[in-house]
């Protein structure tokens, strides 16, 4: 039975995921005229392993667990947005890439609500046995 949820499970970590980037996003819109402000990123998990970080692993079975600490295929990292340079004051906050990414992340947003709510609506389906009521 927990199969049957699997994919709207994941799909609704991806609904919290953009809206807690967007939330990210709209603060660094907010302080757009903050001197010394840097922007700020939401970042996966996934993409920070990427970043050239070596796999831990248990060489002991004394040693503790190899898992990140805190982690999960789920963790999201808040962390600096380095891809612009500062101005003058200090900020760094371009308001037109900071609004490019929150139409971008409203896109996603829009498609992922979309595919939960086709994924219910077939649940739905399957569970009034096919009549669509």
């Amino acid at each position: 039975m927990s199969n049957l949820f699997m994919g709207v499970d994941a799909l609704t970590r991806t609904l919290d995921y953009h809206l807690e980037r967007h939330n990210v996003l709209a603060s660094n819109i907010a302080n757009v005229n903050t001197p010394g402000f840097r922007p700020m990123e939401l970042v996966r998990e996934t993409e920070r392993a990427a970043g050239h970080q070596p796999p831990l692993i248990a060489t002991d079975e004394r040693h503790f667990s190899a898992a990140p600490a805190g982690g999960g295929p789920g963790e999201v990292v808040v962390r600096e947005d380095q891809a612009v340079r500062p101005g003058a004051d200090g900020n760094s906050v371009s308001l037109e890439r900071e609004s490019a990414k929150i139409a971008a992340n409203d896109i996603r947003y829009e498609g992922a609500v979309k595919i939960v709510a086709h994924s219910l609506a077939m649940l739905r389906y399957a569970a009034n046995d096919g009549s669509g009521q």
